[in-house]
C-alpha cells in the first residue's frame, strides 16, 4: 500500500491521491521518461532538465511543477489544479505559492535562455505550448 483515507473523504481528495499514484507507477517503471518542448528536455528517471544539453538545476518542487505542466502541454492549467497535483490535495499554505514557484521556473529557464516557455493567461493559469505563438 502507498496510501490511505480515513472516513469520511471528498470524492476529490480520493482523485487525487488515485492520480498520484499513477503518476507514481508511471515513474517507477519507466514510462515515458521524457517529456519534451522544444530543446527543453526533462528526463524523469536521472531527475535533470536540460536545455540544448546545458544542465538547469531546479528544486524538487520545481521539477514537479515544470513536469505537470509539461505533461499538460498546450493545456491551460489553474492555479488550483497545479495546487492539488503539485503540493497535494491537503496542502495549507499560501495560495500565491503557484505564482512565486512560477517565477522561480521563468528565472531559471525563461530568462536564462532567453525563450518565452511558461505562457500566463490571465484569469485562469498557466500553459506550457508546443510551439510559441
Amino acid at each position: 500500500a502507498d496510501d490511505y483515507i480515513t472516513k469520511p473523504f471528498a470524492i476529490e481528495e480520493l482523485l487525487a491521491r488515485i492520480r498520484v499514484a499513477i503518476s507514481r507507477q508511471r515513474r517507477l517503471s519507466g514510462d515515458d521518461t521524457t517529456l519534451r518542448r522544444g530543446d527543453l528536455i526533462l528526463d524523469r528517471s536521472a531527475h535533470n532538465v536540460s536545455y540544448k544539453e546545458e544542465p538547469i538545476e531546479l528544486t524538487a518542487r520545481e521539477f514537479s511543477l515544470l513536469e505537470y505542466l509539461l505533461q499538460n502541454k498546450n493545456q491551460v492549467v489553474s492555479r488550483d489544479k497545479m495546487l492539488n497535483e503539485v503540493w497535494g490535495f491537503d496542502y495549507m499554505g499560501e495560495t500565491n505559492v503557484v505564482d512565486v514557484y512560477i517565477s522561480y521556473l521563468r528565472n531559471k529557464i525563461d530568462q536564462r535562455f532567453g525563450i518565452p516557455l511558461i505562457e500566463t493567461v490571465r484569469g485562469v493559469g498557466y500553459v506550457i505550448r508546443q510551439e510559441h505563438r
